[in-house]
């Protein structure tokens, strides 16, 4: 198996990528990280910590630590470092030079492999770290002449999984990559505009975000990609409608077990033929619990586990019904609201309001009773404020068409914003909001 130098270093180098109003070709990347490894032999098949500064010097640090240091560790700002004796990346000084170091300091020879480590991100609890290896990490990276010509924006953090997997892309089919984080959604649009972005990776919380703009449409997108929620109907109808020639997916993976699947039919969910089928590189099943479980191609954490039957799957923790002939998600088991005994997915209440016209964004959470030991409350954020009573109404309806009782929220708050992490998900540890006045 390659080091990602090794398999840069065969490839055309045509990208660029671009952070703060500048700019630097990839090809750059690969001679500053061949002088790192020359200038830093101390890190030789050593444990490093890499820390974020700018997408230029952390995309470098990756080139030059795969297939030269042991492990790597993708280290977000409010995470601590797992292991005291990590070095960090950025040096804060000079490496100490161990004696088992210095034999090696003349090998011209990569490490066999590199283990890498991310953390997730920690919307429902502490974070915890995952490994990966770099083939586990680009099992699903594609290659063409297309891709090649596509500019990426980069919305997610590079740090977590999501946000690697667009920079995997980007470097390895040569296309260009564009940090774009961290952008107010108008100001977003600007950017992805002069940048001439083609391809977008994000969360349907932020898609729905930049379709409230009523500005994405003058982005020549080529490339669309939905991942780390749950893609309800109304989000893929509308990026579908917007961009007829696009290509939609959106992708199911994670922190723990990588890339699971790619759907492409513009649906909710997937087919349910896709389930136990053996040709598939990730085979996948539901338990009695009605949980997917996945079988990755590559070996798992040793973290999951706990987590996998002998036979390889891993329970992923997500709830899963199948109707007529698709598998279609019901949300995190381990993160239902009891309304008197009955267990209630935020995420599916959340997909039946986001039916309403009128409605971008919705968040659904528990309120403490007395009586019934948590109820439904629901926050919206609205296109037109005019009627705000005529809204809850609908909602009020469509809720009581599709859901049981219990699961109706008991109180629709129309707030004009909803909190979202850094990875673009719906920030569920928090259920503060913003009324309207």
């Amino acid at each position: 198996m390659q080091s990602l130098i090794q398999q840069l270093s065969n490839l055309p180098t045509t990208g660029v990528m671009t952070y703060a109003g500048e700019s630097c070709a990839v090809s750059e990347l690969i001679k500053n990280a061949a002088e790192i490894r020359q200038q830093h032999p101390q890190l030789y098949q050593r444990d490093i910590a890499i820390g974020y500064t700018n997408l230029v010097e952390f995309v470098t640090a990756l080139i030059a630590f795969d297939g030269w240091c042991s492990a790597i560790y993708l280290c977000p700002p409010d995470v601590l470092i797992p292991q005291k004796e990590l070095i960090k990346w950025p040096l804060e000084s000079d490496a100490v030079l161990t004696n088992s170091a210095e034999k090696q300091l003349n090998s011209s020879f990569d490490v066999a492999q590199t283990t890498w480590y991310l953390a997730t991100s920690g919307t429902t609890g502490d974070p915890k770290w995952f490994s990966h290896s770099f083939l586990s990490l680009t099992a699903s990276i594609k290659h063409s002449d297309q891709l090649q010509n596509l500019c990426w924006a980069l919305l997610y953090q590079p740090f977590r999984f999501a946000g690697l997997q667009v920079v995997l892309q980007a470097l390895l089919s040569g296309a260009d990559l564009v940090d774009a984080a961290d952008y107010e959604p108008i100001a977003l649009i600007t950017r992805l505009k002069q940048c001439e972005v083609t391809a977008i990776s994000a969360t349907p919380s932020l898609w729905r975000q930049l379709l409230m703009t009523g500005l994405l449409g003058d982005v020549n997108l080529k490339y669309i990609t939905l991942g780390g929620e749950i893609a309800d109907q109304s989000v893929l109808d509308k990026l579908s409608r917007l961009f007829p020639k696009a290509k939609l997916r959106h992708i199911y993976a994670s922190t723990e077990t990588g890339v699971g699947f790619v759907v492409i039919d513009g649906l909710v969910g997937f087919p349910a033929t896709w389930l136990e089928d053996a040709s598939r590189a990730v085979t996948i099943k539901v338990s009695d619990k009605h949980h997917l479980l996945v079988r990755p191609s590559h070996q798992v954490c040793q973290t999951l586990k706990q987590q996998t039957d002998e036979q390889g799957y891993v329970d992923t923790l997500d709830k899963v019904q199948i109707v007529n002939d698709r598998v279609v998600f019901l949300g995190r088991a381990t993160g239902t609201i009891n309304v008197g005994g009955n267990k209630v997915h935020p995420e599916k209440v959340e997909q039946v309001i986001l039916q309403c016209s009128d409605i971008s964004q919705a968040k659904v959470y528990a309120k403490k009773s007395a009586l019934m030991g948590e109820l439904v409350v629901a926050d919206i954020t609205i296109v037109n404020t005019d009627d705000e009573d005529q809204v809850k109404q609908q909602v009020l309806r469509i809720c009581k068409n599709q859901l049981q009782r219990f699961e109706i929220p008991t109180k629709i708050n129309i707030v004009n914003d909803i909190a979202h992490d850094p990875s673009g998900k719906i920030n569920r540890k928090s259920n503060g909001k913003q009324k309207h006045d």
